[in-house]
């Protein structure tokens, strides 16, 4: 399995945010502002990339533009812009070791922020298409936004022994009120296997990115937190 990080025995880690070196080091409820802290940035810089990341691709929008090719111009779009510090990372695999020695790379995330020069910690990003439009009608595809994506996080498969993460989710039909309140009901749904312990809601601006947060008891016994934003692609 791959190795956790041991954040009690492990010397303290240097973070560059901007002109502010953080030092990360003791237990989850130390690490989580600064993780926060990180998060809002690269939130904000998602917010600022998203027209970027889409303007190429509208003249093909259709059912059949899969969330990797955006993420692929959202990453593009992201490093750029260079709002956030440290190096972010498309498609980063994760290696992971059996008893006999083996390893492997059974998963990729679909971006990462790195957090200092640890491989083991990152601020996570996964991505999944909501409310698809096809000839037959739309597919909201909150199922597989859960299932497939914020369980990873749940299950310890991404940012295992990390206190944050994010989801994006790519509201094909703009209908970013709709999209969050499928979510949410299919979280209320799996609230038990997704070990949900708390949801909550950013204050809804006009024209914006919808944000909310989940906090979640992962199959480990940590606590991780979860910040989604949806962007409607207008």
């Amino acid at each position: 399995m791959r190795s956790r990080l041991r954040l009690s025995s492990q010397p303290p880690l240097l973070v560059t945010a901007g002109p502010v070196v953080i030092m990360l080091a003791g237990s989850l409820d130390e690490w989580l502002p600064h993780f926060r802290g990180l998060e809002e940035r690269m939130a904000d810089a998602v917010e600022a990339a998203w027209p970027i990341c889409i303007a190429p691709l509208q003249s093909k929008k259709n059912a059949m533009t899969h969330e990797d090719h955006i993420t692929e111009h959202l990453v593009q779009a992201l490093i750029r812009t260079k709002r956030v510090p440290g190096r972010i990372i498309y498609q980063y695999t994760l290696l992971a070791e059996d008893a006999g020695g083996n390893v492997s790379a059974p998963s990729n995330i679909d971006f990462v922020l790195t957090v200092g020069d640890d491989e083991d910690v990152y601020l996570a990003c996964e991505c999944k298409r909501l409310n698809v439009p096809y000839k037959t009608g739309v597919r909201g595809l909150v199922s597989e936004y859960v299932d497939e994506g914020l369980m990873r996080f749940v299950t310890g498969q991404y940012s295992s022994g990390l206190p944050l993460a994010m989801m994006l989710g790519y509201v094909m039909n703009a209908k970013t009120d709709i999209a969050r309140r499928g979510v949410g009901r299919i979280m209320a749904l799996r609230s038990t296997a997704i070990g949900l312990q708390s949801e909550r809601d950013a204050a809804v601006a006009s024209g914006r990115p919808l944000r909310f947060h989940t906090t979640h008891a992962c199959m480990s016994g940590h606590i991780i937190e979860v910040a989604h934003i949806l962007l409607a692609w207008r």
